[in-house]
């Protein structure tokens, strides 16, 4: 009896060590998302030489930061025996959360830790994804490669690619290949990051990203800019507005840019903001200038001027397109023929085929109440030429001493509002609007 009794205290001991050796070992179910995680970054070394060597012809080489773009690219200047050469660096082996073009959970959550650790280095080394001459991305303008740091509080570089896994921002994008040196490193921190559900595994809500639009007006917006921008955070509030496409640049990249503008009546005045479209690829390059839209996508401040980014689509045109959800509201068409061109020397292009006229040929003209009222006549552009001729009456305010300058006959440029959709009358902001031919 007494040996029975031994034999169940001492399984009982050994049960109670057991399972106290493992809680005390245990990861967390759920991770610490404002913490940071660097075991298996420090098991990572870099092993080649550098110095002397420069990254556009080695492969390797120090540089410095020139410019932070998102959590998987930055532009830096690296060295070389003639000067620095401006490379982009395209993070190898990972692809974290849009924070730029497109806007995602946990995307700029990434970007503010690149540069967090980044600003904090004392020493930068680039490395070729391939150990030798670095050469171009898909896109053309951008290298892909490791990026190792060292910081005043150590000796050792750490391998940024490889914190971006352990720290769950980022899924591991390598493969068990020898094309691929640090996959060892890589798969350990991935499924430590996996199994703590960390940031991107997690269900947890992102602090920095928003999911409900709120209602913004462009004047607002530069009149109370904190209201949508933590600076402290670098980030900014998820916003819908209604504005029409004023004008569109096109980088050397492709990269697609508005300039989206709102007319206040109240103070006669135009208020403007850049929107940030992405590439040719992207659904809001069918979006033509002069026409009115409900635009939903979040405030970025980029290169130290503010856009609106990362923009939702639904139905521009009816059809469901972009990256919505099924019944979620994205950016649409509102009016087609809002802020029209007549303008018989702008060349046509595609994104004016809803809005560009020729010069306008004055039919009457009239002063009442301070209102200069003008009717004329003109053709819309047309990829195949010109329609047949319409008229739009065209109103601006003048003052008591103006005198009336469109006689019968006259010809004029000018820019204008259809405040009301099919009504045919123009509102015009300042009568220093009008050319004269």
């Amino acid at each position: 009896m007494k040996k029975a009794i031994s034999i169940l205290l001492l399984i009982a001991v050994v049960l109670t060590c057991t399972l106290a050796f493992v809680a005390c070992n245990k990861e967390p179910e759920i991770a610490d998302n404002t913490k940071y995680y660097d075991t298996v970054t420090k098991k990572a070394k870099l092993t080649k030489s550098f110095e002397g060597k420069s990254f556009m012809n080695d492969g390797i080489g120090v540089a410095t930061v020139d410019a932070y773009t998102d959590g998987d690219t930055t532009r830096f200047r690296a060295w070389n025996k003639e000067g620095n050469d401006t490379v982009i660096i395209r993070y190898y082996c990972v692809d974290t959360p849009e924070s730029t073009g497109g806007v995602e959970k946990w995307g700029k959550a990434a970007s503010l830790f690149v540069k967090d650790r980044l600003s904090q280095a004392t020493q930068i080394v680039l490395e070729s994804s391939t150990g030798t001459r670095p050469t171009h991305d898909s896109y053309g303008t951008r290298y892909l490669g490791y990026v190792w740091y060292k910081t005043a509080n150590s000796n050792d570089f750490r391998l940024l690619n490889l914190e971006l896994i352990e720290n769950g921002f980022t899924e591991n994008k390598a493969l068990n290949t020898d094309a691929y040196p640090y996959y060892s490193y890589m798969d350990e921190a991935n499924k430590f990051a996996k199994s703590i559900k960390l940031r991107i595994y997690s269900e947890l809500e992102d602090p920095l990203y928003s999911t409900d639009p709120v209602e913004m007006t462009i004047k607002n917006f530069w009149d109370n800019t904190e209201q949508y921008y933590n600076a402290d955070a670098d980030a900014g509030s998820k916003i819908v507005m209604t504005a029409y496409l004023q004008s569109l640049k096109v980088s050397e990249s492709g990269t697609y840019t508005f300039v989206a503008g709102q007319y206040d009546p109240e103070t006669n005045k135009v208020y403007t903001i850049n929107v940030y479209a992405a590439y040719s690829s992207s659904p809001a390059t069918r979006m033509k200038i002069g026409q009115l839209y409900k635009i939903i996508g979040s405030v970025q401040k980029f290169a130290g001027n503010f856009q609106i980014s990362g923009l939702v689509y639904n139905s521009l045109y009816g059809e469901s397109i972009g990256n919505s959800n099924p019944g979620y509201e994205g950016c649409r068409l509102v009016q087609a023929n809002y802020y029209l061109t007549f303008d018989s020397t702008v060349e046509y292009i595609a994104q004016y085929s809803k809005t560009l006229y020729t010069d306008v040929t004055v039919k009457s003209s009239s002063i009442e109440n301070g209102v200069l009222t003008i009717l004329g006549s003109t053709q819309k552009c047309t990829d195949d030429g010109f329609d047949d001729a319409v008229e739009f009456t065209y109103q601006v305010k003048v003052s008591d001493s103006y005198i009336n300058q469109f006689a019968v006959g006259k010809k004029f440029s000018v820019r204008g509002y259809q405040l009301v959709d099919k009504s045919g009358t123009i509102v015009i902001p300042n009568i220093s609007d009008i050319t004269v031919k």
